[in-house]
């Protein structure tokens, strides 16, 4: 992995793996010939070759211990500074994405009501759209989700779809990519696929990132079960993140922070929306694969955390 000299602590720690074993292999050499210059034409009785090789081969392999855990730690720390880069480029990549593909958006698309985030590292770009009027005055306190009639506009194909929710990969995902373009030219996935976008964008910078959540999985039947209109302690195993640390981070924020609060109650109706329609033709491999997404996950931390897996 090539290093950053401008940022040393973006350098991995630790020796490099074939240097390690390179000074490894000198140690015990030294260690060989002490031992052999030590013992040369000398009658020693066994204890003493013992203790001289005792003298001569612990340091020797204690050497050898730490060298091998400093190759460990470098090449660990090459690992995690190469995943490190790969997030920031998908992070710049999905960015330059969303931008590109804001002035396309269809006409009848619900208009921006506020500007987006400020950071330029953020993972999703933040669009946020118009929402009624009691959201807008924070009554989203206890929200009730019901499924809605579809309407005229068809969801893309199943696996477009999935892929869509689950959003590029990385950099080089050009499928993914183009797969999110065309789901923000479809009038009916696109307010969702905005909506996650927004709300995905503002939990980074709380560092919550869905790839990182690993929710229990609920049966597809539940999933039907909340489609065809379901609530509560009926469709309690939706709510299968247990990450504490991500809960109470998403709570605080959705405390704090209006316009979070109304992204996210904005995202929940999106995806009930999208979801009631796409359950009705999907099989049960389809709906345990658009479970897995990010936007999936997302849905199942916030719905949570807004508690309307069991009220």
């Amino acid at each position: 992995m090539p290093q950053d000299p401008a940022n040393p602590s973006r350098q991995p720690r630790g020796i490099d793996p074939h240097i390690g074993r390179m000074m490894a292999l000198l140690v015990w050499i030294v260690a060989g010939l002490t031992f052999a210059a030590l013992t040369r034409g000398a009658a020693l009785a066994p204890e003493a070759l013992v203790i001289f090789g005792l003298a001569c081969f612990t340091p020797a392999a204690l050497i050898t211990l730490a060298l091998m855990l400093a190759a460990a730690m470098r090449s660990l720390s090459a690992d995690i500074h190469a995943q490190t880069s790969a997030i920031e480029a998908m992070r710049d990549a999905i960015d330059r994405l969303a931008a590109a593909a804001a002035p396309s958006q269809p006409q009848d698309a619900p208009a921006a009501d506020a500007p987006p985030a400020a950071s330029a590292g953020l993972l999703f770009l933040s669009q946020r759209h118009r929402v009624s009027q009691d959201a807008a005055n924070g009554a989203q306190s206890s929200l009730h989700l019901a499924p809605q009639l579809a309407a005229a506009e068809a969801l893309p194909p199943a696996q477009d779809l999935i892929r869509a929710l689950h959003f590029p990969q990385d950099e080089h995902d050009t499928a993914g990519f183009e797969t999110t373009r065309r789901a923000l030219a479809n009038p009916r996935l696109a307010p969702l696929i905005e909506a996650a976008q927004d709300v995905l964008s503002q939990l980074s910078q709380d560092g919550i990132y869905m790839d990182d959540l690993q929710p229990d999985r609920a049966r597809p039947e539940i999933w039907r079960a909340f489609a065809e209109g379901t609530r509560g302690a009926a469709i309690s195993a939706l709510g299968g993140v247990h990450d504490r640390a991500c809960l109470a981070l998403t709570l605080a924020r959705m405390r704090a922070d209006p316009q979070f609060r109304v992204a996210a109650h904005q995202f929940l109706r999106e995806f009930d929306r999208v979801f009631a329609q796409f359950a009705q033709n999907a099989d049960d491999s389809q709906i345990t694969a658009l479970a897995q997404t990010r936007s999936a996950r997302a849905f199942m931390l916030l719905g949570r955390v807004t508690g309307i897996f069991s009220t």
